[in-house]
């Protein structure tokens, strides 16, 4: 034991002296994950109800992903995009074909994946002749720290301390149909696009209406503006359908997608429906490291699960179950103000600060996420058993009670 504190000792002291300290770390370190289950350098077993911040959505470990890994590892890592790449075409092809008919730019992370939604709205906006135009996010919304993303990003924490961001992007309150008529009202025909989160995510798990959304798509096609959807937490089956989108009965002009496309290894991709594809020419955009051989063979092999196993009713399944138990558990504990989310992707608002009950939560065996200052963030990987999730529930219930 003395062996192993001193190993976690030492992993803080080495994080300490040489990272930036941008974090607000946890005190654990993680050496291995076997499906829905983390195991620290004691090796001590947490129940993973984070998915890596919903990454690993098909858990840790996972044969077929590390063997497409390995045999991808064996032929080539890396090219350029100066060339033809058979894995960037598959990868391209099965999200196509999984959602709806467009084209594919493949990067690194979602926070490129939304600086180059950012770039297709401005530029859809140049093409109309605009002079300044208007870009329109959300308030509370998450799209990334790099300067386009951070600027998009509803949060004044996130975007503070960095002086002038981009000009003329403005902010919507979720789910207040009035608040989107306004912004639709003031800033006319002067809009380029709209990009927002169907659940808000880093801002508190919020589910945007029906409505709202039906609202968002008639006002943009009224103005010629673009809608895109972030999918970055929410795509992958994290809802219970390949992408959050399917739920609302139609497609967006385009998309963003990150985390769990890789299955923990790094990769992100906006797509485009075909009438905007051609808004970003050859030159006009690009990346070194996106799309290369080993990150798209990853990804690739990552549908094919999804789509060849069970896992999306299984997530339907498990979901109506966890959000009942759940609505159960508020029920007995004067802690817990609501309980929202959608599929796997699932918030606690609680009527205190979370963070104490995140901590507890580790100190007995469950990983689970601080979000929104008080809102708890449930995310288990999508394959995670019935039994495990009751157990991680257990947990939960245990630490709510005190």
């Amino acid at each position: 034991m003395n062996e192993t504190k001193n190993k976690f000792q030492e992993t803080k002291e080495l994080t300490d002296k040489y990272l930036l300290n941008t974090y607000n770390k946890y005190p654990v370190a993680f050496k291995y994950g076997v499906g829905e289950l983390l195991f620290d350098q004691d090796n001590k077993e947490y129940i993973d109800f984070q998915s890596g911040i919903s990454v690993t959505n098909l858990g840790h470990g996972e044969a077929d992903i590390i063997e497409a890994l390995r045999e991808q590892s064996d032929r080539i890592f890396h090219s350029s995009n100066l060339y033809y790449s058979e894995e960037q075409a598959k990868l391209a092809q099965v999200i196509i074909e999984n959602s709806f008919p467009g084209k594919v730019f493949l990067c690194n992370s979602g926070t490129e994946a939304n600086e180059a939604a950012f770039k297709l709205i401005r530029r859809h906006g140049i093409n109309k002749n605009l002079e300044k135009p208007v870009v329109l996010a959300l308030h509370s919304s998450f799209h990334g720290r790099t300067f386009s993303s951070m600027t998009m990003t509803g949060n004044s924490s996130i975007r503070e301390g960095f002086g002038e961001l981009a000009a003329d992007v403005h902010f919507i309150t979720p789910n207040d149909q009035q608040s989107l008529i306004s912004a639709f009202d003031k800033y006319g025909e002067n809009i380029a696009g709209l990009i927002m989160e169907l659940i808000i995510g880093e801002g508190g798990i919020i589910p945007l209406s029906q409505g709202f959304v039906n609202l968002a798509r008639k006002l943009t096609e009224e103005t010629n503006s673009l809608l895109v959807f972030d999918e970055i937490q929410t795509g992958m089956g994290r809802t219970g359908k390949m992408f959050c989108f399917e739920h609302y009965g139609f497609a967006p002009d385009a998309f963003t997608l990150a985390k769990a496309l890789g299955s923990g290894f790094p990769i992100g991709a906006m797509i485009v429906s075909d009438e905007y594809a051609p808004l970003l020419g050859k030159g006009m955009h690009g990346t070194t490291f996106g799309g290369n051989h080993l990150a798209c063979a990853v990804a690739y092999e990552t549908f094919k699960l999804i789509l060849s196993r069970n896992i999306l009713d299984h997530v339907e399944t498990l979901s109506v179950n966890m959000l009942q138990r759940l609505e159960n558990i508020k029920a007995n504990s004067s802690l817990i103000k609501e309980v929202r989310g959608r599929g796997l992707h699932i918030g606690l608002e609680l009527t205190q600060p979370s963070r104490p009950i995140v901590e507890e939560c580790l100190k007995r065996g469950l990983v689970v996420n601080s979000t929104a200052g008080n809102v708890i963030r449930i995310m288990p990987p999508l394959t995670i058993s019935t039994e495990k999730a009751s157990e991680g529930l257990d947990i939960l219930e245990s630490v709510l009670k005190g």
